[in-house]
């Protein structure tokens, strides 16, 4: 009896001493929970105590801050996640690998149907005299050859037929002759002057008749040119003038843009009736459409493919099925407003007058073949200078710099830029917005 009471006394010494142990073990761990527990107001987060109360400042009770203490950890699935947008992308596009090869490419340029300089005519006057009466009334009006411009008194051509008349009578064949010459000199025809000598009387009203065909043109000066260009009026620009012209395909000037001669297509002559000409003077220009040019602006990348002689086929922007094939005739390059572009020009036969001056056109070529390492435009992202594409990196995307050497149609040559085992997103736009800042780290090849 005695052995059994003291062995549940020993059980029960051993129990209470477990307690005692157990309870100071678990007693620090609540003081420090406990002495943790920071306080804070809630409309002013500076205000921070050990202890509940009020805020100093607007008496609000202080209550416990919240400890946002997380055991979350980052594991390899989330580190493509977490990095910056203009570091990687995430996404499932299309890839394509870098193809080795020979590309073709077809370059198609915006144009406008100008005058060919080369059939510009003037029509002077070979003798002094007043302006009777004037037949043509305005500029571009169209002039056959041979139809009458003006109805003129001359003192000289009064005379000449009056010394026709007298030589006539005296029966020196010789002299006559002279006397036809003359006239004929002095811009009158066979058949005028057989009128003279069929009637016998000196005609003072004498007529012009136009040397050559073609549309009637006067050149102004640069003030006259600004004032059409406000009314509306076809301005073209003489070549190797600089004042006023044709702003072409947003070329950017309105400097000799076309480089073609410079009309008012709206604007009356200058020339009146009763005006006074002296010998020599020019009364007006005609030029003729029976050929024209075609001007196209090129860039500088566009440039190396374009070559003097090259054919090149020209098509109506309102009009697909006109079609024209002919050579490059002029490449001249240009530097204005700080633009850098080369006019490019082929002459095109217009017999039947289909082609007309301003007409838009299209204008096709195609580029010399090149060998290279080739990606679809798409792929490729220009930011100014320089060119991104996205390469794939296990689930991702990241942008590395390339080099693009030259273009052929849908391709460009990245040259050795890009191992050719690598695998790029093929439309390098659908990666980024507009607003996207790209930065691009240095890419193992």
């Amino acid at each position: 009896m005695k052995r059994a009471l003291k062995d549940s006394l020993k059980l029960a010494a051993f129990s209470i001493v477990f307690l005692l142990a157990f309870a100071c073990n678990d007693h620090p761990s609540k003081q420090t929970g406990k002495a943790a527990t920071k306080y804070t107001c809630p409309m002013h987060p500076q205000i921070v105590a050990n202890e509940p109360g009020s805020c100093p400042i607007c008496g609000m009770d202080l209550v416990p801050v919240k400890s946002h203490v997380t055991d979350d950890t980052i594991t390899a699935g989330l580190e493509n996640i977490i990095k910056p947008a203009n570091q990687l992308v995430l996404s499932k596009i299309r890839t394509v690998r870098p193809e080795e090869g020979v590309r073709t490419g077809e370059i198609e340029i915006q144009g406008i149907i100008n005058y060919d300089t080369n059939n510009w005519n003037a029509v002077s006057s070979r003798v002094g005299g007043r302006i009777e009466r004037l037949y043509i009334n305005y500029n571009y009006q169209y002039v056959n050859k041979g139809q009458k411009l003006m109805d003129i008194y001359s003192p000289d051509l009064a005379s000449a037929q009056q010394e026709l008349l007298y030589l006539r009578s005296s029966g020196d064949k010789a002299l006559l002759e002279s006397a036809k010459t003359k006239l004929r000199v002095l811009g009158a025809t066979n058949q005028q002057i057989a009128s003279v000598l069929k009637t016998g009387k000196v005609d003072y009203t004498f007529s012009i008749y136009s040397p050559y065909s073609g549309y009637v043109a006067e050149k102004r000066n640069t003030a006259a040119a600004g004032q059409s260009s406000a009314s509306g009026g076809t301005v073209i620009t003489q070549e190797g003038e600089s004042a006023g012209g044709m702003n072409i395909m947003g070329a950017g000037s309105g400097s000799s843009a076309g480089q073609i001669p410079q009309i008012d297509t709206n604007s009356p002559l200058q020339i009146r009736e009763g005006q006074y000409l002296a010998q020599g003077q020019k009364v007006f220009d005609l030029i003729n459409s029976n050929s024209v040019f075609a001007d196209f602006f090129a860039s500088t990348r566009q440039l190396s493919s374009l070559k003097r002689g090259m054919a090149v086929q020209v098509t109506a922007l309102d009009n697909p099925s006109q079609k024209a094939i002919s050579k490059v005739s002029l490449i001249q390059p240009y530097f204005t407003d700080g633009n850098t572009f080369s006019l490019v020009r082929a002459r095109i036969s217009n017999g039947g007058l289909r082609w007309k001056i301003g007409q838009l056109i299209t204008v096709k070529a195609e580029s010399e073949s090149a060998f290279g390492t080739w990606l679809p435009r798409t792929a490729v992202l220009q930011t100014g200078s320089k060119f991104i594409a996205f390469v794939k990196n296990g689930g991702a995307f990241v942008p590395a710099y390339v080099s693009v050497a030259v273009a052929r149609g849908d391709w460009v040559n990245i040259g050795d830029s890009l191992n050719k085992k690598a695998e790029v997103a093929v439309n390098a736009w659908f990666m980024v917005d507009s607003e996207s800042f790209v930065k691009v780290d240095s890419l193992k090849r």
